[in-house]
């Protein structure tokens, strides 16, 4: 068989791709060969990125701050407040209305007054004094620009009335801010004390074990009666419900904090830092409550309120308006009402006009009287309302106080009273063992013990959660994020 020239090179060509080929994927299947695979060693993240970082009460704040929704729905609405500004001023601007009209219909005409009404269409042209159900295309097009070279202050008033719905929507949102990081750093500091009840509920159900193995020890050596050892057996059980209800409680404050942080995870490691020691001993001060993000917000509100009166005082005037209308229309009808399907599909005949037009709606004075009088109703109303919010800012100022002085009151006799407790409980135990005391005594003195240890543990919480409430009466939380702050550098 005689094989051609290009047949020949095309061979040729096939097995030099071919060598190549070889020499040049096979390194690269043995260099992938020698890679590591994905699925013997699957790629490893570092522990310390999925393990729960700390939280603190800053770190609690902050959170709330950032991922608390009902702020980020605050903010929102201040944004559509903010655009309806722009809204208003475009009443500033020329009104424009374009037309473009393409029909069928007959041209039956007849002269007599025809009544303002959306159903009958007008018809232009001579009058015929028979029906002629012929129709013919029309073509109507036009524009017509309007505007208010003037308005006696209404548009203004209208402007203003979206500033204050501004105003007021920026002012909720502190309002909002405030109640979601208050309530964030009350939940973390519920559950340090969650925590610190655990504790001691925990210490309590030891310390009982303990005296349930001296209590059997003693009865089996016929020292003590066995009744000892059911009751001493009871205590214990009633201290693990007692644990069981402290963790409960705990569960739950950390589904509030979770709550008001917007943590993904189900469960939160919350670290105490400085807020389980010393709490400060000066304490903040506000003078002016009318700073509250509450007064303001409603003030804000009384704002807009009068705002909105002042646009009704200006709405009983005249309205001026310069209109410029141009136009044209085509039809398939001749002036002696003869067809010409020739037109009416375009535009033939051109009109413009130029007119000046005061518009004075004289009636309406009895409605915006009457809307008037609803919004001096509203006004006094909304007034009344700052009031009693000032009155409830107040309260608060002085409860935030009392709590405070109280707070450290007990704070300094915490020390004490675990002291006394502990040498009681001792004691209960030396005398039971002396036949000086019952296993009811010891009961007693441990409940005295685990209560006195579970108020040292949250004495300092107290003081905190008492300079938290008056912060909050006061409308700023920063000067008590600044006692923290300060509190866990001497810490550190």
């Amino acid at each position: 068989m005689i094989i051609s020239k290009t047949a020949w090179q095309f061979c040729m060509l096939r097995c030099a791709a071919l060598y190549l080929s070889v020499w040049l994927i096979f390194p690269l299947v043995a260099c992938a060969e020698s890679l590591p695979s994905s699925d013997s060693q699957p790629i490893r993240i570092r522990a310390d990125m999925d393990a729960p970082q700390p939280l603190t009460i800053l770190g609690a704040i902050e959170l709330a701050k950032r991922n608390y929704p009902a702020i980020k729905t605050a903010a929102l609405k201040a944004d559509a407040a903010r655009e309806g500004i722009t809204q208003a001023k475009t009443a500033y601007l020329p009104h424009a209305d374009l037309l473009l009209d393409e029909n069928y219909g007959t041209a039956n005409n007849i002269t007599g007054f025809l009544a303002p009404q959306n159903i009958v269409p007008n018809i232009s042209g001579a009058v015929r004094d028979h029906n002629n159900f012929q129709g013919g295309f029309g073509f109507t097009t036009g524009a017509l620009v309007s505007w208010e070279p003037f308005d006696l202050g209404l548009r203004k008033a209208q402007v203003n009335v979206a500033r204050s719905a501004s105003s007021q929507s920026e002012a909720q949102i502190a309002v909002t801010q405030l109640d979601a990081q208050s309530h964030a750093a009350d939940a973390f500091l519920s559950v340090l004390a969650a925590q610190q009840v655990v504790k001691a509920a925990q210490a309590k159900v030891d310390r009982l074990k303990i005296f349930l193995d001296t209590v059997r020890v003693l009865a089996q050596k016929e020292l003590k009666a066995k009744t000892d050892e059911y009751l001493a057996e009871a205590e214990l059980v009633r201290s693990k419900d007692e644990l069981i209800a402290a963790e409960q409680n705990y569960k739950v404050a950390v589904a509030a904090l979770i709550k008001w942080t917007g943590l993904s995870a189900e469960t939160v490691d919350a670290a105490p830092g400085a807020l389980l020691k010393e709490a400060p001993t000066n304490y903040f001060t506000v003078a002016d409550l009318r700073s509250h993000p509450q007064a303001m917000a409603q003030q804000a509100t009384i704002d807009l309120v009068h705002a909105r009166k002042n646009a009704l005082e200006r709405s009983y005037a005249p309205r001026f308006f310069l209109r410029a209308p141009i136009y044209a229309r085509g039809s398939s009808f001749n002036p002696d009402l003869s067809l010409n399907y020739g037109h009416g599909y375009y535009p033939t005949t051109l009109n413009y006009a130029v007119s000046a037009l005061m518009v004075f709606p004289a009636m309406d004075i009895f409605q915006l009287k009457a809307q008037r009088r609803a919004e001096n109703k509203n006004e006094l109303s909304e007034r009344s309302r700052y009031d009693e919010i000032f009155l409830n800012l107040k309260e608060q100022d002085a409860r935030a106080r009392a709590m405070i002085e109280g707070a450290v009151g007990i704070a300094a006799n915490a020390p004490i009273k675990v002291k006394a407790s502990q040498e009681a409980a001792d004691s209960a135990r030396i005398r039971y063992r002396y036949q000086l005391a019952s296993v009811n005594d010891v009961a007693l003195d441990e409940q005295l013990l685990t209560q006195s240890q579970v108020e040292y543990a949250t004495a300092q919480l107290q003081v905190w959660r008492a300079l938290l409430a008056a912060a909050v009466a006061h409308g700023d939380l920063k000067p008590f994020i600044d006692s923290v702050s300060k509190a866990s550098k001497g810490a550190n």
